[in-house]
C-alpha cells in the first residue's frame, strides 16, 4: 500500500486549486489520473511541478495487512503534520473506510499532542482540487520508470513503513 500526502502552505492552497481545476477536461468534475489517457498524464504531472506544495509518499508495501498498512500510513501522517506545524489534515473519503480512520486518526491526534491544532476531515476527490495532487503522484510511483521521474520534483520525502 502505498498513501500519498501532499502538504501545502495556507498562503498557496487558493492558487494551487485554482490551477488544479483549469487542468480538468471538459465535463470533468476531477482529475482521477487512472482515467487519463498518457498525454493528459504528462500534462498534468507537468502542471503539478509548478504547484508550490511538497509531497511525501508513505510506502507500506512491506506489510501484508492492509488494515495495518492504512493505519501505519495514516498514524505515520499525522506524525508528521506533528512536526510540521499542520493546522488540516484532509483524506480522500472512501466510505468502507471512514469509521476505521476515524479510530486511528483519533489514536494518532492524541499519541502527537495534536487534538488541540489539527482537524481531520474526509472529503470527496471533487470536492477538495488538491486530493488530485495525491492521487497522481501515487498512480505515478505505482507506475515507476518514466512516470515516477515525472513527480520526482514533488517529492520531499519517501517514508518506508516497517
Amino acid at each position: 500500500m502505498l498513501i500519498v500526502s501532499t502538504l501545502a502552505e495556507v498562503r498557496h492552497i487558493q492558487q494551487s486549486r485554482k490551477v488544479l481545476q483549469a487542468q480538468r477536461a471538459k465535463g470533468q468534475n476531477r482529475i482521477h489520473f487512472k482515467k487519463e489517457d498518457d498525454s493528459r498524464r504528462r500534462a498534468i504531472c507537468s502542471t503539478l511541478c509548478t504547484l508550490e506544495v511538497q509531497v511525501t509518499v508513505y510506502d507500506a508495501t512491506g506489510i501484508r495487512d492492509a488494515a495495518e498498512a492504512r493505519t501505519g500510513c495514516l498514524t505515520a501522517i499525522v506524525e508528521d503534520m506533528a512536526a510540521a506545524g499542520g493546522r488540516r489534515l484532509t483524506i480522500e473519503q472512501d466510505d468502507s473506510l471512514v469509521h476505521s480512520d476515524r479510530r486511528t486518526l483519533y489514536a494518532a491526534v492524541r499519541k502527537f499532542d495534536v487534538a488541540d491544532t489539527l482537524a481531520y476531515e474526509h472529503m470527496r476527490p471533487n470536492q477538495e482540487p488538491l486530493l488530485w495532487v495525491s492521487d497522481a503522484v501515487a498512480w505515478c510511483v505505482a507506475k515507476g520508470g518514466d512516470w515516477r521521474r515525472r513527480v520526482d520534483p514533488l517529492i520531499t520525502q519517501v517514508r518506508k513503513l516497517p
